[in-house]
């Protein structure tokens, strides 16, 4: 996201992820890296809008009613 906000290439994304040396080597212009981050970026912008909620479960479960109890019989 902090690419995207800052209108960063997708070459420069890349190289944050990759690394400067393997992009320098793998990256075309209808290379897998390329299309890899055209992948993410939509993805990348559905999160930030929201979407991480999705991610987050609806009912977590109390924890300490499945803890085991404290003391020598337990």
């Amino acid at each position: 996201m902090d690419g995207i906000g800052a209108e960063k290439s997708l070459r420069w994304m890349a190289e944050r992820i990759w690394g400067e040396a393997r992009v320098a080597e793998e990256w075309t212009s209808d290379g897998w890296m390329r299309a890899q981050i055209r992948r993410w970026i939509p993805k990348a912008r559905a999160l930030a809008e929201g979407g991480w909620r999705d991610l987050v479960p609806r009912h977590v479960p109390e924890p300490w009613r499945y803890a085991p109890t404290a003391g020598p019989d337990a």
